[in-house]
């Protein structure tokens, strides 16, 4: 093997890496959120109260009060747009790539507009 295809490997490794770090990290975030929802409120050194009993219409109300939001769709990150582009640049996609970039008015990859990050990796996904 060549230095150079080495490098790229090395290259590949650590995208890998930081993408199974950073579903780690969110992975931890969502554990601490439930788990700062869990821990009581009250302080070690008071009696514990029993809970009030609460009747049914003002469940229903508050349910109605608080509509349920649809999860939203995981954002692409920089990394994750660059390995992509990187692949299909590699693979012989230079001029589609560039192209890619350039209709969401950004002249290189960092300065493109993280908005249309997963539009632009939608389309460098579909590129044969």
């Amino acid at each position: 093997m060549s230095k150079i295809k080495l490098a790229l490997d090395v290259v590949s490794d650590l995208r890998s890496l930081a993408g199974s770090i950073e579903t780690m990290v969110h992975a931890m975030e969502g554990n601490e959120a439930t788990m700062e929802t869990n821990e009581p409120t009250a302080e070690k050194n008071e009696p514990a109260k029993e809970p009030k009993k609460k009747s049914k219409p003002a469940t229903k109300a508050k349910a109605k009060e608080a509509p349920i939001e649809a999860p939203k769709e995981k954002q692409p990150t920089l990394e994750e747009v660059r390995a992509v582009m990187a692949d299909k640049s590699r693979d012989g996609h230079r001029e589609a790539v560039k192209a890619i970039i350039t209709k969401y008015g950004a002249n290189n990859l960092s300065s493109l507009d993280p908005k249309h990050y997963a539009a632009a990796l939608k389309e460098a996904g579909e590129l044969k």
